[in-house]
């Protein structure tokens, strides 16, 4: 949906095929390892090849396997011990012990002489099964608890046409009416308020319209203003995708960030600032090119601490662990989901945050232009949430963090215990077979 030069449209189109393809991969090579080293080492690959999805400049880790279980809130909880890679893990094994118990029945059928012997030789592969769904129900009726509310969170989703939000003459519309849900939002007594990425437009901490207009607003209304923003960079020289905390009677605004994890192409050409080649050879005019932010801002309000999460950035588990790890206590998701449609995608993007909120044990409050927007527990429970193109408000109660989960605290311990695990039993095999020999 983004209109683009042809020229563009054409390298964007080559590119999404090369992602498909580039992406394909972890799944061959996924396939190629199981057949060579047989079913057991499954579970163990896996994790280790998402863990690579989300490296690198061109890193996508989008379709990771434990996000089909962000629904299932009993099923989810484990990630606050592995992280989403133990879910992904766990779904692997599970599969492969249904495939085992299915395999093993249509042998046995036909050769067993009695029902019983039928039911002996099967019932250590049914109760292995059994165990692997009953272990995270277990571990989530002791893991969930009741939470005490925080505070009180206004999320202002203005429902903009991404054709519009480029379109100057459609400006001051868009920033009228955000001014205008501001005060309506103002009215539920909140003691945040939070717009979405690229909300005001422009600089707002530079521009001499939309600037004053939230800090007044912020001043009379007496309440902090978060906000995605462009930000301009006067010592670097640089246009950033970033987001500010605007708080009554703090001027200038001394709270920022930019956004670290930038979409590949269409806000930065990967390998650009390092390669410059690479944007001679891909680059046009209107192909993004926004500076990449180095800083892991945790900003401090007036309840506490909250860091950004800005669109793609909401969907990588390391990059959010590093913001708990430094403080943070609240996740403040700011996006725009309006090129999607209504495909979709908008739906996934939400689920996908979702699971970041179990791994740290911290509450997300997150504002999408066209929505999805909500509110999210540290269990993943979604307390509220809004329709998808709906200009709206929505406001609530924001629950209380947990303690810092085993996640927060030791990051990707599990993949590198995969690791480990996988070599072990290479190990053994290697062994067994020098003793058959």
């Amino acid at each position: 949906m983004v209109p683009v030069e042809p020229l563009t449209r054409t390298l964007l189109n080559i590119g999404v095929v090369l992602l498909f393809a580039y992406l394909g991969l972890y799944v061959g090579i996924f396939s190629w390892l199981t057949q060579r080293w047989g079913l057991w080492a499954a579970p163990l690959i896996w994790p280790l090849l998402e863990l690579l999805r989300t490296k690198s400049q061109i890193a996508f880790p989008w379709g990771l396997l434990g996000y089909t279980m962000t629904p299932y809130i009993p099923l989810v909880q484990p990630a606050s011990i592995g992280g989403v890679y133990l879910v992904s893990a766990w779904l692997v094994l599970v599969n492969v012990l249904v495939h085992r118990l299915f395999l093993s029945a249509k042998q046995r059928i036909g050769t067993s002489t009695s029902l019983f012997t039928l039911h002996s030789s099967l019932f250590p592969r049914a109760a292995w099964l059994v165990l692997a769904f009953a272990a995270p129900l277990l571990f989530s009726a002791f893991h969930v608890r009741p939470l005490r509310p925080w505070f009180n969170v206004a999320i202002v989703q203005p429902n903009v046409s991404p054709f519009d939000k480029g379109d100057w003459d459609s400006r001051a519309t868009i920033q009228a009416d955000l001014v205008r849900l501001t005060r309506q939002s103002a009215a539920t007594r909140p003691d945040l308020i939070l717009y979405p990425e690229t909300a005001t437009l422009t600089d707002v901490t530079r521009s001499e319209t939309m600037g004053p207009a939230i800090r007044g607003l912020a001043d009379s209304l007496t309440v902090e203003v978060f906000t995605g923003t462009p930000l301009y960079d006067e010592r670097r020289n640089s246009w950033h995708n970033g987001a500010v905390l605007i708080r009554p009677g703090e001027h200038p605004v001394r709270q920022r960030y930019y956004k670290i994890r930038l979409v590949p192409f269409s806000e930065k050409i990967p390998y650009a600032d390092e390669l410059p080649v690479v944007r001679r050879i891909l680059g046009t005019a209107d192909m993004g090119d926004w500076a990449r932010g180095h800083d892991f801002t945790v900003f401090n309000w007036s309840h506490g601490t909250l860091s950004a999460l800005i669109c793609f950035e909401a969907i990588f588990p390391d990059l959010t662990r590093e913001f708990t790890r430094r403080g943070s206590q609240l996740l403040a998701v700011v996006t725009n989901d309006g090129w999607f449609g209504r495909l979709v995608g908008a739906q996934q993007h939400a689920e996908l945050a979702v699971l970041r909120t179990v791994e740290n044990g911290i509450p997300m409050i997150r504002s999408a232009n066209n929505g999805i927007s909500f509110i999210v527990d540290p269990y993943g429970r979604i307390l509220k949430q809004t329709p998808l193109f709906v200009q709206t408000i929505l406001a609530g109660p924001v629950p209380q963090p947990l303690a810092p989960t085993i996640y927060r605290r030791h990051g990707d311990w599990f993949v590198l215990a995969c690791l480990l695990g996988l070599l072990a039993g290479l190990a053994v095999l290697r062994i067994r077979a020098r003793r058959q020999n």
